[in-house]
């Protein structure tokens, strides 16, 4: 399969509508570039031809089987990363958790997602692990081909990164949001475009960018914006 020479997260770089996006100033990542060697911090995927490759791929395989038409759906709902946090928690912080009355909080976000884009994909082109419906015709997967390797799964390491930095913000709703990274990580393999050592490295991955984007000043004070803005806007102080 031919894969695209565009980055995985390319389109989301400029997250706002077209209509918006002429107006708008190029968002720019909060760490200069290569700050982060990720790959440093990840296990090696599976070696392919192993056992544990071969687990890898039956899981994927066995998920295939089982899943239920309300399990596709949500998979489908977790492909899409637009307007960062708020699709993702807007069920755990309520109906109000929008872009709109949180403009700091979106502002915040949109830069992190591109920190994400700029760390991930050397870590994928070094792993450079096929997805499983390449390597394999039993896997059909439910979404369109997704770009770039399979290896760390970068839908994962956004779920798990936004969970991190909001339950910072209101760790009230740590638990639920932890668990809200979870199932959009599953809805990954659900969809049949990664496997769950894929699943693993995103957590890892997403644990180690927010580490390193809390120590960064710019981050930090966009950071400390937010918080006071979500937890205003919550009435929690």
């Amino acid at each position: 399969m031919t894969r695209s020479p565009w980055p995985l997260f390319a389109t989301l770089l400029l997250i706002l509508s077209p209509a918006t996006q002429a107006t708008q100033p190029e968002l720019m990542p909060y760490l200069p570039q290569r700050t982060l060697e990720l790959a440093e911090y990840l296990p090696p995927p599976p070696p392919a031809g192993t056992a544990e490759d071969r687990l890898d791929l039956d899981t994927v395989l066995l998920v295939q089987r089982q899943r239920t038409p309300q399990q596709v759906e949500q998979a489908k709902r977790d492909d899409h990363l637009d307007d960062a946090a708020f699709p993702f928690a807007q069920g755990i912080l309520g109906a109000e958790f929008t872009v709109e009355r949180h403009p700091q909080t979106a502002h915040f976000f949109r830069r992190v997602l591109v920190d994400l884009e700029q760390t991930l994909m050397p870590a994928k082109h070094h792993f450079a692990r096929p997805r499983p419906y390449e390597l394999s015709q039993e896997v059909k997967p439910i979404l369109p081909p997704p770009m770039g390797e399979s290896y760390p799964s970068g839908h994962t390491m956004d779920a798990y990164l936004t969970a991190i930095l909001l339950a910072k913000m209101v760790p009230e709703h740590r638990a639920e949001l932890f668990a809200r990274a979870a199932a959009a990580a599953q809805s990954r393999v659900v969809a049949g475009v990664h496997y769950p050592t894929d699943l693993e490295g995103g957590r890892i991955s997403a644990a180690v960018l927010a580490n390193e984007l809390l120590k960064n000043p710019g981050a930090l004070r966009d950071f400390e914006h937010a918080r006071r803005e979500v937890r205003s806007n919550l009435a929690l102080e």
